[in-house]
C-alpha cells in the first residue's frame, strides 16, 4: 500500500509541474500587461507552493519586483520581495544571497516600524541558520516569536512554530519539539492551511523518526504524501521521499532508502533544490557504502563534492559570517545612538535649568555637537563613495557573469552533441558482443563527467591573465582527440605551425574566445555536415594568426542559412576579439575561417 501511494504520487508530480508552469506563465503574461504597481503587487501575492515550484521563472519575477519597488519607490513592497527572494536563494543552496537579502529586509521592516513582518523575517533568519550556528538560530527565531506573539499573528506565527519545532529536534529536545509542532497544526487547522500541512505532518513524521518510533513516523508521513499529492505541492513532496528515506535507512532497509533517496535527487536536480540534491547525493553514498557497493558510494559521493564545492566554500561561509557581524555591530550602534540621544536630551535640560555660570559648558557642548555633525557628514560622504564602488564592482561582476553564462551554454552544446553522436552509432553495435557495449556506455559516462570539468576551466581561465600557446594547441588537440573517439565515422586532422619556441601568449578571454569558436565550427560540422573528413588549422604568421575548420560535407546555401544561437555566438566572439571571420561554402563542404590580428609580436589583442 505504502509502495502504491509513492507511485502515485510520482505520477501525479509530472503533471503538476506542467500546471505550475501554466500558472508562472499567466503571472508573467499579466504584469507585462499591469501598470508598475499592480504589476508589483501581482509579485508580493504569488503564493508560497507556486514559487517554489519552478525557482528560474520565480527568480525573475523577484527580480523584476526589485526593479519595479524602486522604481516607484516602494520601500515596504521592496521588503516583502526580499523575504520570499531570501526563502527561494536558500533553495538554491545559497545561504550568503539568501542572508543577506533576508537581513536588508529585516532592516526596511525596523525602519517602517512593521514588527510583525520583521518578526517573519526574523523566523526565516533563524531557521536559514540552523546549520551554520544553531545558537544564533534559536536566537532569531525567539526574537521572531516574540515580536509576532504580542499581536497574535497567527499566519506569521505558523510557520515559526513549525520551524522553531524542528530547531528542537534538531537539538535533541524532541517533546519540546512536538510541543511546538502540534501548535503550529492546531493553527493551520485553524486557519484551514491545506498547503501547510504537509509540512506539519512530515515535521511531526520526522521528531517521531528521531524518537525512534518509526510505526508512528511513517503513518504521518503517508498523511503528508496524500496531503502535498492533493494540492500539488512539489517542493513538499519532494522533502517526503527524504523522510521517508531516513526512516528506511535507520532501520538498514538500503534497498527502499536508496529508492526515495534517488527519487528525491531526481526531483531536486528538475526543480532546482540545489540544497536537497546535494543532501540526498551524500546519503546514497553513505547507503551504497554500507552495502559494500564502493563503486556506486563514489560516484555519488563525487557528485555531492561537486555540488558541496560550488556552493559550502571558505569564501561563502566567510561572507555569511561576515554580513552576521554587520548586522549585530549594525543593531549594537543603533542601542548607542539611542542611547546618546537620550544623553543629550537630559544635558539639554540640566543646561536650560542651570545658572548663568554654566554658559560656557553649553557654549563647548554646542560646539563639540557642531564638530561631531561635521565627522558625521565626512562619514556619510565616505559610506558614499565605498557604496558607489560596490555598484560599479557589481556591474563589473555581472558582466563576467554574462560571458561565464554564453560560454556554458556553448561547452555543454558541443558536450552534448559528442554524446549524442555516440549514442546514435551504439545503435549499429548492439548485434555485437556486449563487453563492447559496456566500453562504449562507459567512455560516454566519463565524457559526461569532463563537462563539468569544462565548467571549471572556463572560470579558472576568466581568473588567468593569459593563456599561452602550449595552452591552446593543448585544448585544441585534446578536443580533437574526444571528437574523434565520439564519431568515430570522421576523419579529425589537426594542424598548428605553433610550437614550445613561440613565445606569444593570448588574453584570458581572447584565448577562450578563440577555443570557443573553434569548438563550436566542429560541433555544427558533426551535426550539420554529413562529412567524414574535418580539418582543423591554426597558422601563426608574423602581424597575423589564421585559424581554419574545413569539411567534406554537403555544405549549405547561403541565401537560406539561418543566424541560429551557434553561429551569432561565433560572430559575436569574433566582433569582441576585433578579428575578421568568415563561414562560405565550397564545391565539397564548408570552410570557416578566423584571422586574429597580433597586439605586438608576443601577445594577442
Amino acid at each position: 500500500m505504502h509502495r502504491l501511494v509513492l507511485i502515485l504520487t510520482f505520477l501525479s508530480l509530472n503533471l503538476t509541474a506542467q500546471n505550475k508552469a501554466t500558472y508562472l506563465d499567466s503571472i508573467i503574461f499579466e504584469i507585462n500587461n499591469q501598470s508598475s504597481k499592480q504589476g508589483l503587487n501581482t509579485i508580493i501575492n504569488i503564493p508560497y507552493e507556486n514559487f517554489v515550484a519552478e525557482i528560474k521563472k520565480s527568480e525573475k519575477l523577484f527580480r523584476q519586483g526589485i526593479i519595479l519597488s524602486k522604481k516607484i519607490n516602494d520601500s515596504l513592497a521592496l521588503g516583502k520581495i526580499m523575504i520570499k527572494y531570501g526563502v527561494l536563494k536558500a533553495y538554491q543552496n545559497k545561504p550568503d544571497e539568501s542572508l543577506e537579502l533576508t537581513l536588508n529586509a529585516i532592516r526596511i521592516f525596523e525602519n517602517k516600524k512593521e514588527y510583525a513582518k520583521a518578526g517573519i523575517a526574523y523566523g526565516n533568519l533563524g531557521y536559514n541558520l540552523k546549520t551554520k550556528n544553531l545558537e544564533k538560530g534559536f536566537y532569531y527565531m525567539r526574537k521572531g516569536i516574540k515580536l509576532l506573539e504580542f499581536p497574535n499573528d497567527l499566519e506569521g506565527l505558523n510557520p515559526i512554530y513549525d520551524n522553531y519545532g524542528v530547531l528542537l529536534s534538531m537539538n535533541k529536545k524532541l517533546d519540546s519539539a512536538l510541543y511546538y509542532q502540534y501548535k503550529s497544526l492546531k493553527i493551520k487547522k485553524q486557519l484551514k492551511d491545506s498547503f501547510g500541512l504537509g509540512y506539519s505532518y512530515a515535521n511531526i513524521a520526522n521528531t517521531f523518526a528521531e524518537k525512534q518510533n518509526y510505526k508512528v513516523a511513517k503513518t504521518y508521513i503517508d498523511s503528508a504524501f496524500i496531503v502535498r499529492n492533493k494540492i500539488s505541492d512539489i517542493y513538499g513532496t519532494t522533502v517526503n521521499y527524504v523522510h521517508l528515506a531516513e526512516i528506511y535507512q535507520v532501520e538498514k532497509n538500503y534497498e527502499e532508502a536508496l529508492n526515495n533517496y534517488k527519487k528525491c535527487a531526481f526531483l531536486a536536480k528538475s526543480n532546482n533544490y540545489k540544497h536537497l540534491e546535494q543532501y540526498c547525493y551524500n546519503q546514497i553514498a553513505i547507503c551504497y557504502k554500507a552495502i559494500n557497493n564502493y563503486k556506486e558510494a563514489l560516484e555519488f559521493k563525487e557528485k555531492f563534492q561537486n555540488l558541496k564545492d560550488s556552493t559550502d566554500n571558505v569564501l561563502v561561509n566567510s561572507k555569511i559570517e561576515e554580513l552576521q557581524v554587520q548586522f549585530e555591530t549594525e543593531k549594537k550602534e543603533k542601542e548607542i545612538l539611542k542611547q546618546r540621544a537620550k544623553l543629550a536630551e537630559q544635558k539639554n535640560y540640566i543646561i536650560i535649568a542651570s545658572s548663568l555660570v554654566l554658559l560656557a559648558i553649553f557654549i563647548g557642548y554646542l560646539i563639540y555637537s557642531t564638530q561631531r555633525n561635521k565627522n558625521k557628514q565626512l562619514q556619510k560622504e565616505k559610506e558614499l563613495e565605498l557604496a558607489l564602488s560596490k555598484i560599479e564592482t557589481q556591474n563589473k561582476l555581472q558582466e563576467q557573469r554574462l560571458e561565464i553564462s554564453r560560454d556554458l551554454h556553448d561547452t555543454i552544446g558541443a558536450q552534448l552533441t559528442f554524446i549524442i553522436s555516440s549514442i546514435d552509432n551504439l545503435k549499429y553495435g548492439f548485434t555485437e558482443a556486449s563487453s563492447k557495449i559496456t566500453h562504449k556506455l562507459s567512455y560516454i559516462s566519463n565524457f559526461t563527467k569532463d563537462t563539468i570539468y569544462e565548467l571549471r576551466d572556463t572560470i579558472w581561465a576568466m581568473n588567468k591573465d593569459e593563456i599561452t600557446v602550449e595552452d591552446l594547441n593543448s585544448r585544441i588537440s585534446n578536443f580533437i582527440t574526444n571528437a574523434n573517439l565520439a564519431a568515430e565515422h570522421i576523419q579529425f586532422n589537426f594542424k598548428s605551425n605553433f610550437s614550445a619556441e613561440h613565445k606569444a601568449a593570448f588574453s584570458s578571454k581572447t584565448g577562450m574566445n578563440v577555443y570557443r569558436i573553434i569548438q563550436e565550427a566542429v560541433n555544427n560540422a558533426i551535426k550539420h555536415a554529413e562529412a567524414s573528413n574535418i580539418e582543423v588549422r591554426v597558422e601563426a604568421q608574423e602581424n597575423v594568426s589564421t585559424i581554419s575548420i574545413k569539411d567534406n560535407g554537403k555544405g549549405f546555401n547561403p541565401d537560406q542559412i539561418e543566424n541560429g544561437n551557434g553561429l551569432n555566438s561565433m560572430k559575436k566572439r569574433a566582433e569582441e576579439l576585433k578579428a575578421s571571420f568568415d563561414i562560405k561554402p565550397l564545391e565539397n563542404g564548408t570552410h570557416v575561417e578566423l584571422i586574429l590580428k597580433h597586439e605586438n609580436n608576443n601577445t594577442f589583442i
